[in-house]
This record gives C-alpha cells, structure tokens and sequence, in this order.
C-alpha cells in the first residue's frame, strides 16, 4: 500500500471491539463497536466498512505487521489464534 497518494478527509474514529462480519455477496460487511455510554451491556456501532472478501487475507498480514509474502497463511493462523 503506499499512502503517498492518497487525499486524506476522513475522520478518525475509535473502536472497540468488531461485532461481526457479515457476507454480502462477493463483499464482507465489518462492524466496528464501541460500548455504549448511554445502556449498560450494550455496544454502540460506530464504523460499518464493506469491502472485498478477498482483501481480508491481506487485512489480517497487515494487522499482524508480517509481509504476506514471507509468511504461510497457515503459521498467520496458528500465531494469530484462528487456527482451525
């Protein structure tokens, strides 16, 4: 990814936890949450972010800060916990 080109306007917002991910067809709805301030035990959604299913792979390389190319998805799995 190179962030050299991008027009950067949006906002940033904090998020706790993500509450699910939905599948929409060839796409993946993530819902980001904070705890509600308002009721107790309930979360607030705050960011729901559709994109390619396919760019989860790399979401989940990018997150754990290993390049995608020098890592099998099986030990990513196995460091991250999401082994099957």
């Amino acid at each position: 990814m190179s962030d050299n080109l991008l027009i950067d306007q949006a906002s940033d917002v904090y998020c706790h936890g993500l509450a699910r991910i939905d599948a929409l067809g060839p796409n993946r709805r993530l819902v980001f949450t904070m705890p509600s301030v308002d009721s107790t035990g309930y979360q607030q959604v705050v960011v729901k972010l559709i994109l390619p299913a396919e760019l989860l792979a790399t979401l989940a390389y990018l997150a754990a800060g290993v390049d995608q190319n020098t890592v099998s998805p099986a030990l990513l799995a196995l460091e991250t916990g999401r082994a099957n």
